[in-house]
């Protein structure tokens, strides 16, 4: 990955952008990663594939509680108390 300060990003956008477009970029603050720049299909799949993970996650911990006997609630139960 390559790494830039924040004052070269600043001072060579254009050229921070398209190293972007091409892998990601992380930009250093006083030596320390501060942001990481990513063209924006890689960033948008990368977010997906994580909410992804984290639905697969909850789920599983639903299910878990369920087999553990956990009280449920159906959704007419629901309907009902929306007033649906």
């Amino acid at each position: 990955m390559k790494q830039i300060p924040a004052t070269q990003a600043r001072q060579q956008w254009a050229q921070t952008i398209d190293d972007a477009h091409r892998g990601p970029v992380s930009i250093t603050e006083h030596g320390r990663e501060s942001v990481i720049l990513l063209d924006a299909e890689v960033a948008h799949r990368a977010l997906q594939a994580l909410e992804d993970a984290q639905d697969a996650a909850r789920a599983a911990e639903a299910e878990q509680s369920m087999h553990e006997g956990e009280e449920t609630v159906t959704l007419d139960a629901i309907r009902r108390e929306l007033g649906l």
